[in-house]
């Protein structure tokens, strides 16, 4: 009974952890390579488990990305849902659609519009909605090295579950700083760098960032090690300020 306990918790804390940091979009990493057409991939994912407590997941993860010339479309879907004896622990997601537009199809200057949608309940966000734009610059473009910097704006909707059913509406600076760097042919380093500061209040600000560590074991196997960090100077209340997570992860590609 102890460690059917002990699976249950970890599976929760685990899903917990995922869905905390997963709210983060880091746009960097689910970008494809410059190539023209379809790139992406579709996932489904369904878990159940009955050990005393009926635990069930369903995940939902669509990555695609289109590219034609100067234009390229990027489209995210993220959901995840899981129920504890038919009670909804976590019900969180994001939708996030990109436009870009390459300037005289140079590698230099990008213009970009976007839109999202996310909600998470364990951080009483009912929803919120998010539509910007603005330049995106490439300033380091060689083989092992690029380095991009970012400025746009967007509007914010922000839909709370607290007690008083809050809801803001302001316009928040979407600067970023991408940086990834290939050390060897086995090994690669990558980080993005998020600050979200209210234009009118620069004391509410939200900043968020993640690393990455690629190791290539062979042609198939990739073994990766990743922190994020997702920090918000005036969460609602009741809402700690940081969420961190580490992550390991093995990929097998064919």
């Amino acid at each position: 009974m102890k460690e059917q306990k002990f699976i249950a918790v970890f599976i929760m804390i685990m899903i917990y952890s995922h869905s905390l940091i997963g709210q983060v979009v880091n746009i960097e990493k689910k970008r494809k390579e410059d190539s023209d057409g379809f790139q992406g991939k579709i996932g489904l994912g369904f878990h159940f488990l009955d050990n005393g407590k009926k635990i069930m997941q369903f995940t939902n993860n669509i990555n695609l990305q289109y590219k034609t010339g100067a234009h390229t479309i990027l489209l995210l879907n993220d959901l995840n849902l899981m129920t504890v004896d038919d009670e909804s622990l976590v019900n969180s997601g994001f939708q996030h659609l990109r436009y870009n537009y390459t300037i005289r199809d140079s590698s230099f200057l990008t213009l970009e519009a976007f839109g999202q949608h996310q909600y998470n309940p364990i951080k009483l966000l009912a929803k919120r909605f998010v539509v910007g734009g603005g330049p995106r610059f490439r300033l380091v473009n060689s083989k092992n090295t690029q380095l991009f910097i970012a400025s746009p704006i967007f509007y914010e909707y922000e839909n709370l579950s607290d007690i008083n059913a809050t809801i803001t509406k302001l316009i928040r600076l979407d600067a970023y700083l991408a940086f990834s760097w290939k050390i060897n042919k086995n090994l690669k380093f990558s980080s993005i760098s998020y600050y979200h500061p209210d234009i009118e209040n620069f004391t509410d600000y939200r900043i968020s960032s993640e690393t990455i560590f690629t190791f290539k074991i062979n042609s198939k196997l990739d073994f990766s090690a990743s922190l994020a960090a997702n920090y918000d100077s005036d969460p609602p209340e009741n809402v700690q300020e940081l969420f961190y997570f580490w992550r390991n992860k093995l990929s097998y590609s064919f």
